[in-house]
């Protein structure tokens, strides 16, 4: 078999799939509802519209035409709702954020939203598409129920003309053929509808989403923000590191220069109490190689440099109270910014289990599909965790400022998942 009967296959498959699935159920629904919302919508803007511009000159006009623009916005939302019910298609509310301040001025904000406007034009142009859906709707099933309907006993009147009017049959034979006929027919009607339906949610998308300039200026802003707050992160966590420095393994180090200075005026003059010294320092210089190890890993941990992501959290697993499973399918190592961020999303949420769940059992799955690398985080402790607090804020802004999505999920205890692009 060659690629092109593989080809050809693979697309009658998902064709017969689609005709078996509840989706042409779902589209055949929102092809009616269309239609009827669309009437409905164009029948009421245009009355109201009317009614507000003819009454301007009395001052009434301006009350009706506001109270029609949220009307409108309410439907707008409706059918933002709408589409993702049947068509699974998730439209976000573009809509700017309402200035603060008097009504005036939130009043001129919805008015200057090009967001409202597409909406009005969504709602004007939805009752031509109904009314093009409603027809593909009912001559498709027209069509194929006829067809499907021709061998039965009464379907062929005189002149072999079908009472349906969509077939031509003189003979039982040719009317068993032209009912298997119909089988392809509703098939093919079936994947129309689907297909008409998406074209419907493009447009939709269009119309009712946020444009490219405005996804774009939000995106900026967002990155803006969250880079500002890592950058200022970055600073507490070095100030941070400085008192830890400064109050645990500089003072350790400073009594250890004392024990030995004092070890060595007492070499000579007694020896059995420059030996305590001794010892003593050497307890202190191990305890300040310790603290150094621990502000270390904090920092950037050597084995995550050495030996990669799997052996870095088999280590956090490995000193968590809580049994923590690992695992990891990472074939090749990401950059190092991804690979670090990992890490650390992993070990605060580690610590978060440690500390406040209650949990008895954690599992972290760490996977690369792609250039995306998802870490997830989850126990089954009480939960209560809502990602406002600093540690998580700070995991949240570390991945935003790689372009990543950070989700706390609560609930029968707590899932910490990211998402963190790592194309290279």
């Amino acid at each position: 078999m060659n690629a092109t009967d593989r080809f050809d296959r693979g697309i009658l498959r998902r064709v017969i799939a689609t005709a078996l699935s509840p989706a042409p159920w779902r589209a055949a629904l929102f092809m009616l509802l269309s239609f009827g919302l669309g009437l409905a919508a164009f029948i009421g803007l245009v009355v109201a519209i009317t009614l507000g511009i003819g009454t301007l000159i009395i001052w009434v006009g301006i009350p009706i035409l506001l109270a029609t623009m949220v009307v409108w916005r309410w439907a707008a939302q409706l059918e933002r709702w709408r589409i993702r019910i049947l068509l699974g298609v998730d439209i976000p509310a573009p809509y700017r954020v309402a200035a603060e301040g008097s009504l005036v001025r939130r009043l001129r904000t919805r008015i200057s939203d090009p967001a409202s406007w597409r909406d009005l034009l969504y709602l004007f142009l939805l009752f031509p598409v109904g009314i093009a859906e409603f027809v593909v709707l009912t001559a498709g099933l027209g069509l194929a129920v006829g067809l499907l309907a021709t061998p039965f006993p009464g379907q062929r009147g005189n002149g072999g003309i079908g009472i349906l009017g969509v077939h031509s049959a003189h003979s039982t034979a040719a009317a068993i053929v032209l009912g298997l006929l119909g089988i392809p027919v509703l098939v093919l009607v079936a994947n129309v509808l689907v297909g008409t339906v998406w074209l419907h949610a493009r447009g939709a998308r269009l119309l009712l989403g946020a444009s490219r300039s405005t996804e774009l200026s939000e995106r900026v802003t967002v990155l803006a923000d969250s880079r500002s707050r890592a950058v200022a992160s970055a600073l507490d966590e070095r100030r941070q590191f400085e008192r830890d420095v400064h109050d645990g393994a500089q003072q350790r180090l400073v009594a250890l220069a004392l024990d030995l200075g004092m070890a060595r005026e007492k070499l000579e003059d007694d020896p059995e109490a420059a030996r305590a010294l001794v010892e003593e320092a050497h307890d202190q210089a191990k305890e300040a190689l310790a603290e150094l190890r621990d502000l270390v890993r904090g920092v950037h941990p050597s084995v995550l440099t050495d030996r990669g992501l799997d052996a870095a959290v088999s280590a956090l697993a490995a000193r968590s109270p809580v049994p923590v499973t690992v695992h990891v399918d990472v074939p090749a190592r990401p950059p190092p910014a991804v690979e670090s961020a990992a890490y650390f999303v992993v070990a605060e949420a580690l610590t978060n289990v440690t500390k406040h769940s209650g949990a008895r059992t954690a599992a972290v799955t760490i996977q690369r599909r792609g250039d995306l690398i998802t870490v997830e985080v989850a126990d089954d402790g009480g939960g209560g965790a809502d990602g406002t607090g600093s540690g998580l804020r700070g995991l949240a802004d570390r991945v935003a400022a790689l372009d990543g999505r950070f989700e706390v999920r609560d609930g029968e205890g707590t899932t910490i998942r990211a998402e963190i692009p790592c194309a290279s």
